[in-house]
């Protein structure tokens, strides 16, 4: 799904309040709002791709380990070798 960035004027209060949502649902602020606007209008703004059932690449999701326990936290020296 292709995405658009636009800009948002929101009251101090409201963002603040906002961020702190997102933070304790451990979602972005844009998520939140995209799930808003599903929610309120009935707009699917989800950035879920549609994904077919019977790819047989999604058996691959998941399924490889690497031993490594610090790969997220390290992940630009893991794949780029920095």
């Amino acid at each position: 799904m292709e995405m658009i960035g636009t800009y948002l004027r929101l009251p101090k209060s409201a963002l603040r309040r906002m961020k702190a949502l997102a933070a304790a649902h451990d979602k972005s602020l844009a998520q939140l709002v995209r799930e808003a606007i599903g929610k309120t209008y009935d707009i699917d703004a989800s950035l879920e791709p549609a994904i077919a059932a019977d790819d047989p690449f999604n058996r691959l999701i998941g399924s490889l380990r690497s031993g490594r326990k610090d790969g997220s936290a390290k992940h630009d020296g893991v794949i780029y070798g920095r």
